[in-house]
């Protein structure tokens, strides 16, 4: 029985501008959302009982969708999900990329993956994250509209020849073993009994393995609420059972989404607006290429924001004993660090004051909104109160109340770098299950099990593995496969070792040729934007090497920082100075040194949108990028260095070390280099840092002991 949650969380949010009827619930009202219009399910059923098949793929999520794309390029593929109409749903936030996440749709994209095509078509709001600062921190971030961009990946998949799809749970595995005694995935049993045999099994089960659903002190089974209906989609329990009784490192995690607030009831007048690039680029390397601009650009949104203040913080304290009891962390949960809930924020940081709170619609002909940074499963009057408690909210409704939910992993240090399970051929994890956290984590892993799924149908030798000097997807495997996972992961630009490499604008560049190589990337079209970029990125960075002038005119025509110490110099002003040269200098951009090009030359064409940023990340970046990889080169070397026991690890001897590092490092106190890196949470920037410390005290002990002979 859901008791009060049958009314309290009603998870219908598909509210489309209409008016809105109240439901009174003993003390709080809010209000009731009459059901939308359903969209016409744009998949269909198309498994036939007795088809067997290369991969079945369980779960319709971020990582299964990739998964069903790069595996059918590959071999005869099987969706098997709960709800066909759900297959892309946006869960949580209605949102796209962002600082690290950005980097990875970018290169989902690269690899032909749903994500970015989806989301180019689903968005109504962008925005380039970290704009002031280098190219290989920014983050590409778009709005959704959840029913534009779910219909965008359904119809993606739809046009997938090699690809059937089958409404149903799997209760079962079913397992064999091969001539050498090891355990084998020969398919799956659904929840009708029938058994469909494929050569290998993804599993993306997201949530939903083993899921428990929390609001208040009220708990209840299954993996989400469905949007736009009172009903609670199941968990998968029965398959929780098989991973135990598999003998798999099985654990426990959880994460929440915020309430849903009436729009018109919120006083916008008094916020801060947050409003889209003004040329917004996207996800799409191909929409890219062919100079397209973002299809639902003219309806675009505008975001707000907000703030918590201190009687926020308030209520969140005094009514934390009102909070759920979870099964993992003694209770407490074990919640995702980088993305919390308003109770975590305000027990961790007491000092703050307030905490930002985007308010972000959930699409164009909504007036639902989603308050990112505001989840935190109180009952739901409460969540009222705390809404109410914030600048230009007093008045505001909650349309929904928010909700945790805590469900089962597997410890991803039980895979290979495939995804492939060490202790099961053929099968494969993906998502949530391996311990990470958003979409975009999911969705990655889901390309690299898909295509390795079914190069094994094919009988294909090859492993398709993402190195970390080849892609954020890379640096995210390779952190889940070999230093597990406690607490659920999530992208950040500072777990790579070579992000000045890795950027956001240059993902094709990068990955496309390796997707073409493994067969996963088959498009013409993508192939010939590839190159066609790569020789104007060349062209771009030759016509700058090419274009000179003296240094007394590159500091008349852009002032002093182009000219810089030398145009107060007769001798130095009379040097030429290239426009590769000056464009390595701090403050100078490639639009600036363009303008000049053009004033001196007519006929001078600047390198287009598409390629902009690669060409000057290209030049700002080269003397770093050599001095990157000797760090990297040196530390691969050091592995082995021995840390003494009795140092300190303070703000005082690590001045750039981030606090979490430091707390890692104090708790765990490795005895090597190579210990401290199998910590997760600690950076590869960190272990820099702390090799060139210990190496630092070292030689400092070494003069000391022979100024002492």
């Amino acid at each position: 029985m859901l008791g009060l949650l049958t009314v309290h969380c009603i998870m219908s949010i598909l509210l489309r501008s209409i008016p809105v009827r109240s439901l009174s619930t003993g003390t709080s009202t809010f209000p009731l959302p009459p059901k939308p219009p359903s969209n016409p399910n744009i998949l269909k059923q198309t498994h036939e009982q007795g088809t067997s098949y290369g991969t079945i793929v369980i779960g319709g999520g971020h990582a299964g969708c990739e998964a069903l794309s790069s595996s059918s390029t590959l071999t005869s593929t099987l969706c098997i999900t709960q709800k066909l109409s759900q297959v892309g749903e946006l869960s949580c936030n209605p949102s796209i990329g962002g600082i690290g996440k950005g980097h990875l749709v970018r290169e989902i994209d690269a690899l032909d993956g749903v994500m970015g095509k989806a989301a180019d078509l689903g968005c109504c709001h962008f925005r380039m994250l970290n704009e002031r600062k280098g190219t290989a921190v920014r983050g590409p971030r778009g709005q959704m509209d959840r029913d534009l961009y779910k219909s965008a990946v359904q119809s993606i998949l739809s046009e997938k020849s090699n690809l059937d799809f089958l409404e149903g749970a799997v209760e079962d595995l079913i397992i064999d073993f091969d001539v050498d005694g090891e355990k084998v995935v020969k398919g799956v049993v659904t929840n009708t009994g029938e058994e469909i045999l494929a050569d290998a099994v993804v599993v993306t089960t997201g949530t939903f393995l083993g899921g428990t659903l929390m609001c208040g002190l009220e708990r209840y089974s299954g993996g989400r609420h469905l949007r736009d209906s009172e009903a609670v989609e199941p968990p998968s329990n029965a398959l929780s059972k098989t991973f135990r009784g598999l003998n798999f490192d099985v654990g426990r995690l959880k994460t929440g989404t915020p309430p849903r607030l009436n729009g018109d009831t919120i006083d916008y007048d008094l916020l801060e607006k947050q409003g889209s690039d003004s040329e917004p680029i996207g996800f799409d390397h191909v929409r890219q290429f062919n100079g397209l601009r973002l299809p639902n650009e003219k309806d675009f949104i505008t975001c707000y924001k907000t703030a918590t203040n201190e009687e926020t913080h308030r209520l969140c304290l005094e009514y934390e004993h009102l909070l759920p009891r979870y099964d993992g962390a003694e209770g407490d949960g074990m919640g995702p660090r980088y993305c919390p809930s308003i109770y975590k924020k305000v027990q961790r940081f007491p000092e703050r004051t307030g905490h930002n709170c985007f308010l972000e619609p959930e699409g164009i002909n909504t007036n639902i909104v989603y308050p990112n940074g505001m989840s935190g499963p109180y009952p739901p009057e409460i969540q009222q109160k705390i809404i109410n408690s914030m600048y230009g909210m007093s008045e505001t409704e909650i349309i929904v109340p928010g909700y945790d939910v805590e469900y089962d992993f597997i410890n991803p240090i039980g895979l290979k770098h495939t995804l492939e399970t060490k202790d099961v051929g053929g099968l494969y994890l993906a998502g949530q299950i391996c311990g990470t956290t958003g979409y975009e984590e999911a969705a990655a892993q889901g390309v690299v099990a898909g295509a390795n799924a079914g190069l094994k149908s094919k009988g294909d030798e090859r492993e398709f593995i993402v190195g970390r000097d080849e892609g954020y997807i890379g640096v995210l495997v390779d952190d889940l496969v070999t230093k597990g996972v406690t607490e659920p992961y999530r992208m950040f630009t500072s777990r790579s070792e070579y992000r000045l490499s890795l950027r956001a604008d240059n993902a094709d560049l990068r990955l496309t040729r390796k997707g073409v190589e493994y067969g996963i990337v088959t498009d013409d079209e993508r192939v010939e934007a590839l190159e066609e970029r790569k020789r104007e990125v060349e062209r771009g960075v030759e016509a700058l090497e090419k274009f000179r002038l003296f240094v007394s005119e590159w500091s008349e025509k852009g002032g002093d920082k182009m000219g810089g110490t030398f145009s107060s110099s007769k001798k130095k002003s009379s040097v030429k100075k290239s426009a590769h040269e000056v464009l390595r200098m701090p403050h100078v951009t490639l639009g600036d040194i363009e303008n000049i090009m053009k004033s001196e030359d007519d006929k001078f064409q600047s390198v287009s949108l598409n390629s902009h940023d690669t060409v000057e990340a290209t030049v700002k970046y080269s003397a770093y990028l050599h001095r990157q990889e000797k760090d990297m080169d040196s530390w691969r070397k050091a592995q082995g260095l021995l840390i003494p026991p009795d140092i300190v690890y303070d703000r005082t001897n690590f001045p750039t070390l981030k606090e979490e590092e430091l707390q890692l490092l104090k708790k765990f106190r490795p005895g090597t280099l190579g210990d401290a890196n199998s910590i997760q949470g600690i950076t590869p920037q960190g272990l820099v840092y702390l090799q060139q410390f210990v190496r630092k005290r070292g030689r400092k002990r070494d003069r000391n002991r022979a100024s002492q002979i």
